[in-house]
């Protein structure tokens, strides 16, 4: 009966972690009501396999100014609000972006979701979703990508709380411009 069970539990969890992925790439309209003092922990990182628009000779570069969600915290079924600004520091347009989202979930809070995770590999409780958008930064310009979602509560009885962690790649006009990481916590 056990073995029975654990299916529809990695397959939630599977479920899981492709919402949270997925989510945070939805285009919405441009939300200025957002308040830049609240955000998950960010850090940002440059060693992520990825080819940057700082080196070399390309004359496309940028980074990432912010990443700012709409509070501070999250519970498990809200609806979050995020925006990505990045600055052209190149010397041509940035036309077309492309959003890389790598999300692993990290810990789940019920006994049930923690025991699913322990039989997944990395690969497994990693999801990643890629976005493309066309907004035209000029050099020395500010963009925006916004993006709204919504989490889900749970899957087939077992909550979705727990800790992820979100890696965002910001590619510009084909280059990576900048690799960030955040910790999400839905409570």
């Amino acid at each position: 009966m056990a073995h029975g069970r654990r299916k529809p539990i990695l397959f939630l969890v599977a479920v899981l972690v492709s919402i949270t992925a997925g989510a945070f790439l939805v285009m919405s309209p441009h939300d200025e009501g957002v308040d830049n003092s609240k955000n998950p922990t960010q850090k940002t990182t440059s060693d992520m396999g990825e080819s940057t628009g700082s080196s070399g000779s390309s004359d496309v570069s940028g980074r990432i100014v912010s990443i700012d969600f709409d509070k501070p915290g999250y519970n498990a079924g809200d609806t979050i609000n995020v925006e990505l600004k990045f600055k052209n520091t190149g010397v041509v347009p940035i036309t077309q972006e492309e959003v890389i989202i790598r999300a692993y979930c990290e810990r789940l809070d019920s006994t049930l979701g923690r025991l699913a995770l322990r039989t997944m590999t990395e690969d497994q409780r990693t999801s990643t979703t890629r976005r493309t958008y066309s907004v035209n930064v000029n050099p020395g310009e500010i963009g925006t990508l916004a993006a709204s979602f919504r989490t889900e509560r749970e899957i087939e009885g077992v909550s979705l709380a727990g800790d992820y962690e979100v890696t965002v790649i910001l590619k510009g006009n084909g280059i990576t411009l900048e690799v960030r990481k955040l910790e999400l916590r839905l409570n």
